[in-house]
């Protein structure tokens, strides 16, 4: 223990003098405001979290944003090794531990904390300025903004200036792609776990998504809102069928009536509510009059009370939720591949009012009924749904998300 400390506070205290030496050229925090990777003083966690990302008009802000951000990794990169923070006990506010001042050092030359004196660098107290530091980087980084050091917020202080270089140079390349054709879209970045609707190129809305797990990933692509269903009712996927129900049926016959779900046949006013006793697995999803799992419109619906239909030839569409519990998580993988949304009725009353001129308040009588009720909209509206783990926001702060699709992995690989 007491060779640990000494090394650590031997590393402390040689990059204490080496950046007394050449501050501007390794602190992040001396690049001019508009490309920097953070102004503390001015942002909060509430601020950062709910920031959209560029629209089209501020493409090529961003885009300069992260050249300028991908050179000063490279240039940290060059520095030399990136001394990790070992693993240990959770640290927070007011702790004193000989790891403070290389966490410390660690968010100044990242560019979440600002510039110190010497004396304040090598100081063990876990203080205010390093605490509103640590929230600013966790939130960036889309983790919890809990300004604790535990093995979460380690990792990712952990991860080398040359391996964000590279996250950088491949998410450069997919920013440069993403030209919206029209001044009002919808915008879903499946690793932020977010929508933003815009309009007249400025985000009006922005919500938390659940994107699919990773065996069941939701794809990148562009298509179209084109139809709001209000109340709908829930054909059951083959696929989810296959691997969820039928298992789950064949080990517990009642099944079906715990999760609220009918075998029927038949399409329209000729569907037909087959009886438990007549189900016939030959016939589940095979053959033309095929038998297939039904949820009534509900509010206990797995599509919960509306779903945003696309043109698109995946089977994907933004909905409601009945799990509302699961928007409190962090990370939200937990779908087959649709987007689940947060606030979908602010969405719905968004899209009328900009495709039928309605108010918000039309649509209230018709969701409190539970018939089933369909409104193609007028002008179909873009959707974008896009795989960015890195973005600058308007200010320039530097965004990254975890690689929950290995996608930056495969890119980097193809290019090797």
């Amino acid at each position: 223990m007491y060779c640990l400390r000494s090394l650590l506070l031997f590393t402390s205290l040689t990059l204490c003098a080496l950046t007394s030496v050449a501050t501007e050229k390794i602190t992040l925090a001396k690049a001019p405001s508009n490309t920097s990777l953070h102004t503390v003083s001015a942002l909060t966690p509430d601020t950062i979290s709910n920031r959209p990302p560029p629209t089209e008009t501020k493409r090529l802000s961003n885009l300069h944003s992260l050249q300028d951000a991908y050179n000063r990794y490279i240039t940290l990169a060059n520095e030399g090794a990136w001394q990790p923070i070992p693993q240990g006990k959770s640290l927070s506010f007011t702790d004193q531990h000989i790891q403070v001042p290389l966490l410390r050092e660690k968010l100044i030359k990242l560019g979440d904390h600002p510039p110190v004196d010497c004396e304040q660098r090598q100081d063990p107290l876990f203080d205010i300025d390093l605490h509103e530091a640590l929230v600013h980087f966790q939130t960036r980084h889309g983790d919890e903004a809990d300004g604790i050091l535990g093995p979460k917020t380690r990792r990712q202080l952990n991860v080398s200036p040359s391996l964000r270089a590279e996250q950088l140079k491949v998410n450069i390349a997919r920013i440069k792609r993403f030209i919206p054709n029209s001044d009002r879209f919808i915008h879903v970045n499946i690793p932020e776990f977010r929508l933003y609707l815009y309009e007249q190129n400025n985000a009006i809305l922005s919500m938390k998504t659940i994107v699919g797990k990773k065996k069941r990933k939701t794809p990148v692509f562009d298509s179209q809102i084109n139809r709001i269903v209000v109340n709908p009712s829930w054909y059951v996927p083959k696929s989810i069928a296959y691997r969820d129900i039928i298992p789950a049926l064949k080990k517990d016959p009642s099944y079906l009536t715990k999760v609220n779900l009918k075998v029927v046949s038949g399409w329209g006013d000729r569907r037909t509510v087959i009886a438990d006793n007549d189900i016939d697995y030959d016939k589940l999803y095979i053959g033309k009059n095929y038998q297939r799992f039904w949820e009534a419109p509900s509010e206990g619906n797995t599509l919960g009370q509306v779903k945003f239909l696309t043109n698109s030839t995946y089977a994907i569409y933004l909905h409601d939720t009945s799990a509302k519990r699961l928007f409190s998580q962090n990370k939200r993988a937990f779908s087959s591949g649709c987007i689940r949304l947060e606030q979908p009725r602010k969405l719905a009353d968004e899209l009328m009012r900009m495709t039928h001129g309605w108010k918000h308040e039309q649509l209230d009588p018709i969701f409190a009924q539970t018939s089933t009720q369909t409104f193609t909209l007028a002008e179909p509206i873009p959707l974008h749904v896009t795989y960015w783990t890195a973005w600058a926001d308007p200010e320039g702060t530097i965004n990254f998300r975890d690689d929950i699709y290995k996608q930056d992995r495969y890119a980097l690989s193809t290019r090797r």
